[in-house]
């Protein structure tokens, strides 16, 4: 078969020939049809970021749509040709308090996870790839959507499980800080699809706002003016007085202002979910937190039972992916979409597809 190899971060990707795996214990080989591009899969790739990179040569590439091809020993409910979703978070199935955690094809996240990636270094951008059982997802009663369109679920499925750590219940309103980048304008899609009455996007360029605008009476779109106080006198109007929760997607902000207005734009016992990767510390204090009783939380990716339930969410209709903008490469223009991934925006997602 062929995969796209790294032998090291800044050395060039190859795309070569390599053998066929056969799944070991507990693991699916899945045959890999469509694949999301990151906006930052270049920057990964040369070296730029400070990630726990797999052992080389591997393969990158993080979620994907696939049919199984063979299970492992020890996995019992999945069948050769069913339909997938493959999800790089793999926690270790062990009954510890805290469990060894990483995003295979990607990088390691706990202290511990280095051993997870030595066991299985290889992402998605390969034709057939090896993953944990516990990483794989049936998407039965979809075999009618196409695969690239399937594919937005890796979009989708980071910021759902931040609204629902954040327990955005039906008919809440909701802001979105960063809604014009990629995870961002997937969580407004999210909220609605959870029921929220009023999601009002927040972002800092007006024209990647606007797609978002067109998603119907619920959603209000704020560009912001970098005038804190200005900002979140503009939020609270446009969720009607006030938020219930507050949803930050804030990418490599260096000023904090635009989470700010966020959080001060939410009604008194709201909500907060910080999801983002600002680069400077939250200057809030004891007293503001305090007298609004607002909760404030870290979240970081989501849980099996999320990407379950907004697997439902899309086989019901409730969450249509047709808002999702596809842009199409093949398995060998791998190059080409990475650029084109890069200057995505908004509900924009490149897909690698295989032939």
């Amino acid at each position: 078969m062929q995969a796209w190899m790294l032998d090291r971060p800044g050395q060039p990707l190859a795309l070569r020939d390599v053998p066929q795996p056969e799944p070991r214990r507990g693991a699916l080989l899945v045959a890999v049809e469509a694949v999301p591009l990151l906006s930052y899969t270049r920057q990964y790739l040369e070296g730029k970021l400070p990630y726990g990179y797999p052992p080389g040569p591997f393969s990158p590439g993080t979620n994907g749509i696939g049919r199984v091809l063979a299970a492992g020993e020890g996995v019992y409910g999945y069948r050769p040709g069913q339909r997938v979703a493959l999800s790089p978070y793999w926690v270790a199935d062990e009954a510890l308090r805290e469990p060894a955690q990483a995003l295979l094809g990607l990088t390691a996240i706990s202290p511990d996870s280095a051993p997870m990636l030595a066991d299985f270094p290889h992402g998605t951008l390969r034709e057939a790839v090896e993953l944990p059982a516990s990483t794989v997802f049936p998407l039965d009663g979809l075999d009618d959507v196409p695969s690239a369109r399937l594919a937005a679920l890796g979009k989708l499925v980071v910021p759902f499980g931040g609204l629902r750590r954040g327990r955005l219940a039906a008919g809440e309103t909701v802001v979105v800080n960063g809604a014009a980048g990629a995870f961002g304008s997937a969580a407004v899609l999210d909220a609605l699809a959870l029921g929220a009455s009023r999601v009002v996007a927040v972002g800092r360029r007006a024209a990647a706002l606007e797609p978002l605008a067109a998603l119907g009476a619920r959603v209000a779109t704020i560009a912001l003016s970098g005038d804190g106080a200005r900002d979140c006198d503009a939020i609270r109007a446009a969720a009607g007085g006030g938020a219930d929760l507050a949803f930050d997607m804030v990418g490599h902000a260096t000023d904090p202002g635009a989470t700010l207005a966020t959080l001060r734009s939410l009604r008194r016992n709201g909500r907060m979910v910080l999801m983002g990767s600002m680069e400077v510390d939250l200057p809030i204090t004891y007293r503001e937190m305090l007298i609004n009783n607002w909760e404030l939380m870290g979240h970081f990716m989501y849980s099996g039972a999320d990407y379950r339930a907004l697997i439902a969410l899309v086989r019901s209709g409730q969450l249509p992916l047709d808002a999702i903008e596809i842009e199409r490469y093949a398995f060998d223009a791998l190059e080409a979409a990475i650029d084109a991934a890069a200057d995505a925006q908004g509900l924009a997602c490149v897909m690698v597809c295989m032939p």
